[in-house]
């Protein structure tokens, strides 16, 4: 019986170390899917992550909220542990894009003591469609102008009308100027002070009870909602919140560290305000009253971290008040001497 060739034997030990590697490391395997590839601003669909695995591991971490980017907002997930060896993860999103957008690659953990291999999903684009409908109208021919006959006595009573007023004028403003009239003596008028958390629980009050039977007053009451909140940062920080985006004001509530409960409730107003006013998205009056409810938790949670804040704010414009008076009186007194 041959001996096998050396170098054969050689040959074969690559084939099995290169399969055998190759093998091992394809072993743990993750799959993605979406119900839908289609979607309008506020529609709810689903994403799956699948977890094929040939050992058991201490802990599998899934990706949380903070793997998706703002377009799209988690709403539930639930995980379902198929078989030892099969695992998987079940997200509810919401769509709240005005464009195309990709669901970006995200890692899935795989924790076996101190060591932890990460397998990464695969980016998925989702399409956005638009609730406008394209008309194509074509426009009517014009009529040709039509020549009416020319009238003067229009003209003439203009100019009569302009000579009476000029008279009248003349009379009312030389005449009374010869009176001499007694001035009053001035009178210091403090301003107000505005409390922030007063104004928004006005603005609020006023859109409690407000008919959404259209799109217009669909629309005027995002809009009203979303400048409550706007109007009381303003107040607050001193910030041009009313001229900027609702991105530009999440920025700067986070660079500015307030608390984190607060500038959710802010997102989510904000963002389904924006989508109303610029995306053309016509929520339901259910849809409505629960965006209203989130304004009012801003409100609690305000009024319990802000109190102190206004407080002081308002000795300040006291301080300021009295500042104000004592100056106007100085100058006063001066002019009567």
């Amino acid at each position: 019986m041959k001996l096998i060739p050396r170098f054969l034997l050689f040959v074969f030990a690559i084939i099995f170390f290169v399969f055998g590697t190759s093998s091992k490391g394809t072993s743990q395997t993750v799959e993605e899917f979406a119900t839908t590839d289609s979607l309008k601003a506020g529609d709810l669909f689903n994403y799956s992550i699948t977890l094929k695995k040939d050992q058991t591991y201490d802990r599998i971490i899934f990706p949380d909220s903070t793997g998706f980017n703002d377009t799209f907002e988690l709403r539930n997930r639930q995980r379902f542990s198929i078989s030892d060896f099969k695992d998987s993860l079940s997200y509810q999103l919401q769509f709240w894009g005005v464009a195309s957008d990709t669901i970006p690659s995200m890692p899935v953990q795989l924790v076996s003591g101190t060591d932890t291999t990460l397998i990464y999903t695969q980016p998925v684009p989702i399409s956005f469609k638009s609730v406008l409908q394209s008309e194509d109208e074509e426009f009517r021919p014009l009529k040709p102008i039509f020549d009416f006959a020319a009238a003067w006595w229009p003209w003439i009573l203009g100019l009569l009308i302009l000579i009476a007023l000029a008279g009248a004028f003349y009379w009312f403003y030389f005449k009374q100027k010869e009176k001499p009239e007694s001035e009053p003596a001035p009178e210091f008028k403090p301003e107000p002070f505005l409390n922030p958390l007063k104004e928004l629980e006005n603005n609020l009050r006023q859109l409690k009870n407000v008919t959404l039977d259209t799109e217009e007053r669909f629309k005027e009451f995002y809009i009203n909602l979303g400048d409550a909140i706007r109007l009381y940062f303003e107040q607050l920080y001193h910030i041009p919140a009313l001229e900027s985006t609702s991105r530009e004001i999440i920025y700067e509530l986070n660079r500015r560290a307030i608390d984190d409960r607060l500038i959710e409730q802010t997102r989510i107003v904000l963002r389904e305000a924006d989508m109303v006013k610029f995306a053309k998205f016509t929520p339901t009056e259910k849809q409505a009253r629960k965006t209203y409810k989130k304004a009012e938790k801003f409100l609690s949670i305000a009024q319990t971290l802000h109190g102190s804040r206004i407080q002081q704010m308002r000795r300040q414009h006291l301080t300021r008040i009295e500042e104000q008076r004592k100056e106007f009186e100085e100058q006063n007194s001066e002019v009567n001497t």
